[in-house]
C-alpha cells in the first residue's frame, strides 16, 4: 500500500477501496474474497483511526485486538467482535493451508459480516462513501 503510514487518510482510503471489492466480491458470490476484502478493510480503517488517535503502529492483523485497543481511546466497538474474530479465522484459513474444522461462511453470512465492516468503516471515518 502506498502511501504515509502515519496519515490516518491513507489507511481510511485504501479501506474504503477494500470494502468495495468486497462489496464486488459479495456481488459475484465469491464468498472466500468477500471475506478476505472485510477483513482488510476493517484491519486498515482501524489502523487509521487508532494513528489517528495517537496509537503507535503495529503490525498485526489481529483486529479484536485493535478493537480493544480502540476502547482505550474512546471508542466502544465491542459489537463489532464477533465478526472480528471470524474474519480473523477466515483471513488465515484463506491465506495458508489451514485444516480448520470450521465450516465456511454462507451468503447470508457474509452478508451479515459486510453490513457489519460497513458500520465499522462509517463509525471510525464518516467520511468514508
Amino acid at each position: 500500500m502506498k502511501g504515509n503510514p502515519q496519515n490516518p487518510a491513507d489507511w481510511h482510503k485504501i479501506a474504503a477501496l477494500d470494502w468495495r471489492r468486497a462489496s464486488r466480491a459479495l456481488a459475484e458470490n465469491d464468498l472466500s474474497a468477500c471475506c478476505l476484502w472485510l477483513q482488510l478493510a476493517a484491519e486498515k480503517s482501524l489502523k487509521g483511526w487508532l494513528i489517528g488517535n495517537g496509537w503507535s503502529l503495529v503490525k498485526t492483523h489481529d483486529l479484536e485486538r485493535m478493537i480493544h485497543e480502540a476502547a482505550t481511546y474512546g471508542e466502544n466497538l465491542g459489537w463489532c467482535i464477533p465478526t472480528a474474530v471470524r474474519l480473523r479465522q477466515l483471513y488465515f484459513t484463506e491465506r495458508y493451508v489451514d485444516d480448520s474444522p470450521d465450516p465456511d461462511p454462507d451468503a447470508a453470512q457474509c452478508q451479515a459480516m459486510h453490513h457489519d465492516i460497513q458500520r465499522l468503516l462509517a463509525t471510525l471515518n464518516p467520511t468514508t462513501p
